[in-house]
């Protein structure tokens, strides 16, 4: 064990590395560009700055809001308020492969819609105004127009660092489900391709929004009712649910009693044999001979016979096919998933939040909740980091009371304004984020749902301005100022969430507030010795509280780096350790 803690840098923003893969990819992007130019590649104007933004670290770091959590200590659902790329980026290290299903309801770039336009270099900011892709108050959110000369392309950038991004946190059965219509399937289903590989690619899923061309007819005269679900798997471990057996539905009866209980009626009979294979059957009880091409060998259909397996028809023989005997308690899904009527979510919504027309096109929560009860294991963890109307997070819930499945949310959504005059405002609301962490409460309420969420949102890393000068900007004042480096608003739950962020630990783990020698001990997922961290963050740290955290022993412990007065403290608090729980790994902030 060390003679000295562990300091955890939050200054050093660069120790979050670039993605070396991704850098090489993006050699290999200009490579192509020069040696390959009448090659078919998938490029656009944007891409070598879609893969910069991709490899690029975040300076990020997450701030807990346990006013705008349900159950912030015991929950294990996020909501995280930000820019998705940024939270994507700060999921990386926490939960690396530990994503079962990610779906995602990005904007179809109909030319009415709006994407994000993410800076590449700050001192861009000036520019990107003057040419109105931000506006004055530095929103990152443009319209892209169909006028545009970059109209897929501006698409397209948007879209790959964060499809990238998720990638690495799909598990290796997980699965990417993301909603587009006809604007950008086909530039999507490249990118797809190109990211996940052509291989990987599991079904393209429709559903319809409309039963019927109703309303004035186009000037086509064909009125389009359906949008699409493209999904793709991290590798070929992934397979689908499917929905559960139904005897009626599924035809499975018994109409003669057999002890073998409920079948149904299957063929015998083979399409693809040559006929020169064809041979002869005869129904024992009274000698009429069949002779065909058969789907299986003599010998197997002289034991169905025997066995009692064989519906003797006029025209031609067919087998029981026994209910007991399906390999599968469920049977497959079609890709055509069928009618979900838009107007029925939006009468949903209206009755749940006292108002409507918040969010333009919603997905149907019955969709939601089809395509994840068909798609994910009870005990699994879906992402959406496109969140919106929080439709997602609803369906989840939703499906656990349904089924008493324990599936957890993360999602992800930024802090857009509702506009001026709009219901939402007129009813307090002045965030998208509000109305869709309401949404949940209240969808949560009105099923019993006690599993909340806890909310973080995408922040600057909460340190004094002054831990980024060059040494020669400082004096003596300021060093000694800095021996505790973070602003002063910083809460205890914000320095855990940097301790989690620094050790790459998951957001979503149980908090525990206890008291020891009368002042606050922060546990984090602690169950026993040598688990979870244990955080003290006061100004009063005794030998007696540090005897009575090392007794816990657990995995990591922390304390503020202002705690310690001379360093004989820190010595003594290692000594401590050493003695008694000499596994721990102990850190300062």
């Amino acid at each position: 064990m060390s003679n000295r803690p562990e300091k955890i840098n939050l200054s050093d923003v660069h120790s979050r590395q670039v993605d070396i893969g991704l850098l090489n990819e993006l050699r290999d992007l200009f490579v192509k560009a020069e040696e390959q130019k009448e090659r078919y590649d998938f490029t656009w104007n944007g891409k070598a700055k879609a893969y910069f933004e991709a490899a690029a670290p975040t300076t990020k770091t997450l701030r807990a809001q346990p006013e705008e959590s349900v159950n912030f200590e015991g929950s294990e659902n996020l909501f995280i308020t930000g820019d998705n790329l940024d939270t994507l980026k700060l999921l990386q290290e926490s939960y690396l492969g530990k994503i079962d299903m990610i779906y995602i309801d990005p904007p179809y770039n109909t030319g009415k819609d709006f994407v994000y336009h993410d800076n590449f270099k700050k001192t861009q900011k000036e520019n990107d105004v003057s040419e109105g892709n931000l506006d004055e108050y530095g929103s990152r959110l443009v319209k892209n127009e169909k006028s545009n000369g970059r109209y897929h392309s501006d698409w397209l950038t948007m879209m790959y660092p964060r499809l990238k991004l998720a990638r690495n946190l799909l598990s290796n059965e997980g699965a990417i489900f993301i909603s587009i219509d006809e604007n950008e399937y086909a530039n999507l289903k490249i990118l797809m391709d190109s990211i996940f590989g052509e291989n990987n690619f599991i079904e393209n899923i429709v559903w319809n929004k409309k039963s019927s061309a109703k309303g004035v007819p186009p000037t086509n005269m064909m009125v389009g009712v359906h949008e699409y679900i493209l999904s793709f798997q991290k590798t070929n471990g992934y397979s689908f649910i499917g929905v559960e057996r139904n005897l009626e539905e599924d035809g499975f009866k018994n109409p003669d009693n057999d002890p073998r209980g409920p079948w149904r009626e299957s063929n015998i009979r083979s399409t693809t044999i040559s006929t020169d294979k064809a041979f002869t059957i005869e129904n024992p009880k009274t000698g009429e001979k069949y002779t065909n091409t058969w789907a299986f060998s003599r010998d197997s259909l002289k034991r169905m016979i025997e066995d009692n397996r064989i519906l003797w028809k006029k025209s031609l023989p067919k087998q029981k096919e026994f209910m007991y005997e399906m390999r599968n308690n469920n049977k497959a899904i079609v890709s055509n998933f069928g009618l979900f009527d838009a107007q029925v979510n939006t009468v949903y919504l209206k009755n749940l939040l006292g108002f409507e027309k918040v969010f333009s096109n919603p997905k149907p929560l019955q969709l939601m909740k089809y395509l994840i009860s068909v798609s994910l294991k009870k005990e699994s963890t879906v992402l959406d980091f496109f969140a919106g109307s929080g439709t997602t997070a609803d369906a989840v819930m939703q499906l656990n009371a349904e089924d008493g499945g324990n599936r957890k949310f993360i999602v992800a959504t930024l802090d857009e304004e509702t506009p001026e005059n709009s219901e939402a405002r007129k009813a307090g609301y002045t965030t998208i984020d509000q109305i869709s962490r309401e949404r949940i409460r209240r969808a949560a309420e009105k099923i019993g749902d006690t599993s909340g969420f806890r909310t973080l949102k995408v922040d600057s890393t909460g340190l004094k301005e002054d831990v980024f000068k060059t040494a020669g900007d400082l004096d003596q004042v300021d060093l000694l100022q800095d021996i505790d480096n973070h602003s002063d608003n910083r809460s205890d739950y914000d320095l855990l969430y940097d301790v989690l962020l620094d050790g790459a630990l998951e957001y979503n783990r149980p908090i525990t507030i206890d008291t020891m020698n009368e002042e606050k001990i922060i546990k984090y997922d602690y169950l026993g010795e040598l688990s979870g961290v244990v955080c003290y963050f006061g100004e009063n740290l005794t030998d007696e509280l540090t005897h009575q955290i090392a007794m816990l022993q657990p995995l990591i412990v922390v304390f503020k780096e202002s705690t310690f007065d001379k360093s004989a403290q820190k010595v003594n608090v290692m000594e401590q350790f050493r003695i008694i729980s000499p596994d721990t790994k102990v850190k300062v902030i």
